[in-house]
């Protein structure tokens, strides 16, 4: 068993003790849960779900004993949240390198797939970096203003959080549209209609491949763009391949594949929040 299983193991037992908290428990130990996961992006996966489990099953404990998790912990959970977070090993310079790498490869081919449409028939670099730094700037952001505002009293009202969600969401994507206009010429590679059906086809049997292939923690990721990553990729080698006349057509199907693949990809994400937490 590879220590990303045993991780997994450790979060469905979270999941599956987690049950037994009462409501007011229940509360108390999801923030101090969702506020320990964000304090950072490269503490130990294993150490820290370890912890967690850890902190549930005194909590447990002091349940059954007639005390509340507020009694047990004292009102300012976020003292003992840091006292954990403070002393978590931090992972190898070498696996952070893996997570940025990866986190560009992600972008990287993303970004691909929306320049082989095959409407310039060339490739521009600067996208490419662009979007992995935003991309990078993005999670790490998400994760610091999760961890900030946790325990903000303004925050627990559901409708400002699904409006910041959507601010920030709207945001996002209005960047990633404006950095893919950002082509300056001298950074322009031609490429001819075969490249931009081969790669397209490419593309769409590694991610199939790697749907069986890649880690458990990074798979649910693959299943919620996987489709959208398709979808793109067989528009490209449609529009390639099909007589002008056919295009309009195509980016119309393409746009209304598009709204349900996002749909796909949203509730794919809130369904596997909602198992981890």
């Amino acid at each position: 068993m590879t220590k990303s299983d045993e991780v997994q193991e450790l979060i469905s037992s979270n999941n599956d003790l987690r049950k037994q908290l009462n409501p007011v428990n229940e509360k108390y130990y999801s923030s101090l849960l969702i506020y320990v996961r964000t304090a950072g992006l490269f503490y130990d996966d294993y150490e820290v779900e370890s912890k967690l489990l850890e902190i549930l099953q005194d909590i447990i404990d002091a349940q059954n004993d007639g005390s509340s998790a507020e009694e047990y912990f004292g009102q300012a959970p976020t003292d003992t949240a840091n006292q954990l977070t403070a002393n978590f090993t931090k992972v190898s310079f070498r696996d952070r390198l893996k997570f940025f790498g990866g986190l560009f490869g992600i972008t990287a081919i993303w970004t691909l797939i929306i320049q082989l449409n095959g409407q310039e028939q060339q490739l521009n670099l600067v996208p490419f970096i662009l979007n992995g730094v935003f991309m990078l700037l993005l999670i790490f952001g998400a994760f610091w203003l999760i961890h900030q505002t946790i325990y903000s009293k303004i925050f627990e009202h559901k409708a400002i959080g699904f409006m910041s969600a959507w601010i920030v969401s709207i945001l996002s994507v209005v960047v990633f549209t404006t950095i893919q206009f950002t082509k300056p010429a001298n950074f322009n590679i031609p490429i001819t209609i075969n490249v931009i059906i081969v790669i397209n086809s490419l593309i769409i049997i590694g991610s199939v491949i790697a749907l069986f292939l890649i880690k458990a923690k990074w798979r649910p990721i693959m299943i919620a763009a996987g489709p959208m990553v398709w979808l793109i990729a067989l528009s490209n080698i449609f529009k390639v391949c099909s007589p002008s006349n056919m295009n309009k057509p195509i980016l119309i199907i393409t746009a209304i594949l598009s709204v349900l693949c996002c749909t796909w990809f949203i509730g794919c994400f809130w369904w596997n929040n909602r198992k981890r937490q």
